[in-house]
C-alpha cells in the first residue's frame, strides 16, 4: 500500500514536464521516419480514364464522343517514399460511369489509389457528347490515278460491291454522301484485281474521317480489266445494179478508215479487219450511195474501242457513175489470130480499119486510143460453138474479137472476116 502511493505520487509531480518529454519523443520518432521514408509528390501524365455504363446507352441507341480529351487526366499523387517509388499511372484509379451523364454532357471522375496520402487531377469531370445511332447506306465509286502501259487501254472496271453501310453518330453519318476507292494504273500490262481500301466523302468531294464512324468493311475487292490495242481498216462492199446507163465505179470511201480496237492478245491476233456485212445497196441507183453503221454491231466478241468516246458511227460511201461512149477506128493488125484449128492456116481477109463502140466509165475510157486498143479473135473455140468437130467446106467465117478492158468498160460486137485454108501436105 505505502509503495503504491509513493509510485502515484512519482508519477503526479512534475506531470508537464513527463507530457513534454512525451511529445518531444513522438516528432523525434516522426523525424527519424521522415529522414528514412520522407513522404514525396509525383505527377502522373496520360492517366486514361476508364468508362463503364456504357451499355445504357447502347440500349438506347445512342454513341458517344468523349471531348477535348478529357478521358486523359494529369494526376499528382503524394505518398511516402517507400510507396510512391513503386507506384505506375496503371496503378491509378480513374473511372467515369457514362449512365451518370447530366444535361450538361459531364461525367463525374472518380480518382483513387491505394496507399497514397492524396490524390489531385487536373479535372474531376468527363465532357462528352451524345448523338443518335443511325446507318445509312452509301454507294461506292471508282476512280483511277496513272495510265496503263504502252499500246495499252484500261477495259471495265468492276467492284466486288457497289455500295456499303455506314454506322455511327447521326452528325457524322449524315456528313457521308458517298465511297470511293482510288484505282493506281502504274503501267499496267495486265489485268488488276486487289482488294482496294474504300475511303467515305462529303457532297463536297472531302474526305470524312472520324473514329466514331463504323464501315460494314474497309475494303472491296476491285478488277480492272487491261486491254492490249491494236489499229485495223474497216472494210465495206456494195450490193446491186445502178440504173439502165450507170455503172458502180468500184470504188468504195469508208470513213474513218481504220479504227483503234481493244481486247485480249490472243483475240486481236485473229483480227486484220472489221468487216461490215451489210453491202450498201446500189439497186437502180443513178448516184453515189452514202449509208451509215454502227461499227460495234461488228465487233467479235471480247472487242471493243480503245476510245471509250468513239460514237460508233461509221459512213460507206459506194461510186455510181453515168455511162459515156466512145467510138475508136482501129486497124485490122491490132487483132491476133489466136486457136487455130490444127492442120488449118487462118488469116484475116479484110483489110478495112474496124470501127469499135466503147461504153464505160469516162476515166477508163480516157485511158484508151486507137493506138493501145488490142483484139483477139479465137478461131477453133468459136467454130467449134458453132460449127462443131467438121470444119469441111468453111473458107470464110465472121469471128467475133475479144477486147481486153477492164470490168468498167465494154465494147460492142465486133466480127473479122477470117479465111480457112487446109495446109498442104509436105510429103
Amino acid at each position: 500500500m505505502i509503495f503504491l502511493k509513493r509510485l502515484g505520487k512519482t508519477l503526479t509531480n512534475n506531470i508537464w514536464l513527463k507530457v513534454l518529454a512525451l511529445v518531444l519523443a513522438f516528432v523525434l520518432w516522426v523525424l527519424v521516419a521522415q529522414i528514412n521514408n520522407p513522404v514525396r509528390t509525383l505527377t502522373y501524365n496520360n492517366v486514361k480514364v476508364t468508362l463503364v455504363g456504357t451499355d445504357v446507352l447502347d440500349a438506347e441507341g445512342k454513341v458517344y464522343q468523349v471531348l477535348d480529351n478529357t478521358d486523359t487526366a494529369k494526376v499528382t499523387v503524394r505518398a511516402p517514399e517507400s510507396i510512391i517509388s513503386s507506384i505506375t499511372a496503371a496503378d491509378i484509379s480513374a473511372v467515369a460511369d457514362l449512365s451518370n451523364i447530366s444535361e450538361d454532357g459531364t461525367v463525374p471522375i472518380v480518382y483513387s489509389l491505394d496507399r497514397a496520402e492524396s490524390i489531385i487531377a487536373d479535372h474531376d469531370t468527363l465532357s462528352v457528347s451524345v448523338e443518335n445511332r443511325i446507318t445509312k447506306y452509301v454507294n461506292i465509286t471508282w476512280k483511277t490515278i496513272g495510265s496503263v502501259g504502252e499500246g495499252c487501254v484500261q477495259g471495265k472496271v468492276n467492284l466486288e460491291r457497289n455500295r456499303i453501310e455506314v454506322t455511327g453518330p447521326e452528325s457524322a453519318v449524315n456528313r457521308v454522301t458517298y465511297a470511293q476507292v482510288t484505282i493506281d494504273l502504274d503501267d499496267a500490262v495486265k489485268t488488276i484485281s486487289a482488294d482496294m481500301e474504300i475511303v467515305l466523302y462529303d457532297a463536297k468531294g472531302n474526305r470524312v474521317e472520324s473514329d466514331m464512324i463504323v464501315k460494314q468493311t474497309d475494303y472491296v475487292t476491285t478488277t480492272v480489266t487491261v486491254l492490249s490495242t491494236k489499229t485495223v481498216p474497216i472494210y465495206a462492199s456494195a450490193t446491186g445494179e445502178p440504173a439502165a446507163g450507170y455503172v458502180f465505179t468500184g470504188d468504195i470511201n469508208v470513213s474513218p478508215e481504220t479504227v483503234t480496237i481493244a481486247g485480249d492478245t490472243s483475240v486481236l491476233n485473229n483480227i486484220i479487219r472489221i468487216e461490215i456485212t451489210d453491202p450498201v445497196d446500189i439497186a437502180s441507183a443513178k448516184n453515189n450511195i452514202t449509208a451509215a453503221y454502227n461499227l460495234s454491231k461488228y465487233l467479235p466478241a471480247g472487242v471493243s474501242f480503245e476510245d471509250p468516246d468513239f460514237d460508233d458511227e461509221v459512213f460507206v460511201t459506194a461510186y455510181v457513175e453515168r455511162k459515156v461512149e466512145k467510138t475508136l477506128t482501129v486497124a485490122v493488125d491490132h487483132f491476133a489470130l489466136t486457136d487455130i484449128p490444127e492442120g488449118y492456116e487462118a488469116e484475116i481477109a479484110a483489110e478495112e480499119d474496124v470501127s469499135v463502140r466503147l461504153t464505160g466509165l469516162e476515166t477508163e475510157l480516157n485511158a484508151i486510143s486507137a493506138e493501145s486498143l488490142r483484139g483477139v479473135i479465137e478461131v477453133d473455140s468459136y467454130l467449134a460453138s458453132v460449127y462443131g468437130d467438121d470444119y469441111s467446106g468453111i473458107t470464110f467465117a465472121n469471128i467475133p474479137v475479144r477486147f481486153n478492158l477492164s470490168d468498167h468498160v465494154e465494147a460492142d460486137p465486133v466480127y473479122i472476116r477470117v479465111q480457112l485454108t487446109v495446109k498442104e501436105d509436105e510429103t
